[in-house]
């Protein structure tokens, strides 16, 4: 070990439906000989994290569990036989534990594993400070990556892997309705890639307003028309695709994208219903694709974000110690804050 490990530790715990506590807990210790323990330099709150801690819960967590899976940590101690990390490394990790023997598993869609257990939902997470995570999930950072660029690796590798099922290129068209973080993320990967045209949708002027900063060409407000921009914009064709980042959408990207366009069946509500149209969408040859989380895409997102090629930095509004994890959620949850970072061991 590096540093003196304290026997306890504050972290945020999801005691039972509609109730969390900062408790002081003990600190995890080694056990696996392939484990690494890490000192949390940073967790963002995830939308899924404000649904578990609803009444009613939108997601799923086990009571008691620690909360919250957008970390970034550095390696204070390693198992006997961890042979890719040592203390110092900064690391991101991928939340997600496949049970790598099932059919999806070894079909390649290790994120639709029959088993599958997520740190900070079936097990404790990151919004602590400090955590065990198996060397396999983690991800070592090039020296100097900024401390706020790494915490926003996990979100950016969900839209990663949800663009990985669309053949990107120059000169393209998008529409993203929905321009919260993901949403703006997906609006800067999308510039990264030589889009001709974004037309981004929300109800927040504020957030538009970044959708433009971020590279998005058409900004439709709660009196726009999304679907008319898209037509507007690519002579009455449609754009080449859609991006549902809502999750009660799907009808409204369907009518922007061209024919033989894709949609993006990104974001998840599962109190949503909707109607769609099926011989339209049979006779226009529209794709409609489901994605959840990236899979393949973590290691190859971190080295984008840690190279520059997208500076999300600005996407982060509000940061807090640990102990103000009630104003933090109460920011995320008023609208009016975007990415919101909780420092467990201070900034």
């Amino acid at each position: 070990m590096t540093m003196d490990i304290p026997a306890t530790m504050k972290a945020v715990v999801f005691e039972r439906v509609g109730h969390w506590a900062v408790r002081q807990v003990p600190t995890p210790r080694l056990t696996g000989p392939t484990d690494l323990l890490v000192r949390v330099l940073a967790c963002g709150i995830c939308g899924t994290d404000n649904q578990i801690l609803l009444d009613p819960p939108g997601a799923h967590a086990t009571p008691g569990v620690i909360i919250g899976h957008e970390m970034v940590a550095e390696v204070v101690a390693v198992g006997d036989a961890v042979d890719a990390f040592q203390p110092g490394d900064m690391v991101v990790g991928d939340n997600n534990l496949p049970c790598g023997h099932c059919t999806m598993c070894h079909g390649g869609q290790y994120n639709e594993c029959a088993s599958l257990r997520s740190m900070g939902e079936d097990i404790d997470g990151f919004m602590c400070q400090y955590q065990v995570m198996p060397q396999s999930q983690a991800i070592r950072l090039p020296a100097g990556t900024p401390v706020d660029t790494a915490a926003l690796t996990e979100p950016v590798n969900c839209a990663m892997g949800a663009l990985q099922k669309l053949d990107l290129r120059p000169g393209k068209s998008y529409a993203v309705l929905g321009c919260g973080p993901i949403g703006l993320m997906f609006v800067a990967l999308l510039k990264a890639s030589g889009a001709a045209h974004i037309v981004a949708s929300d109800l927040s002027a504020e957030r538009l307003a970044m959708a433009g900063e971020l590279g998005a060409d058409i900004l439709c407000d709660r009196g726009s028309d999304p679907v008319a921009a898209c037509r507007n914009a690519t002579d009455g064709i449609g754009v080449d695709a859609a991006i549902d980042v809502v999750g009660c959408l799907l009808p409204q990207a369907l009518d922007c994208v061209r024919k033989g366009g894709d949609v993006i069946a990104f974001g998840l509500n599962a109190r949503s219903r909707q109607t769609i149209d099926q011989a339209d969408l049979a006779m226009r040859g529209v794709t409609i694709h489901g994605t959840f989380i990236g899979h393949f895409t973590f290691e190859t997102t971190a080295r984008m974000l840690a190279a520059g090629v997208v500076d999300l930095r600005r996407l982060i509004t509000d940061r807090f110690d640990i102990d103000d994890f009630g104003e933090a959620l109460a920011a995320l949850r008023s609208g009016s804050s975007c990415k919101v970072v909780i420092y467990p061991n201070g900034r």
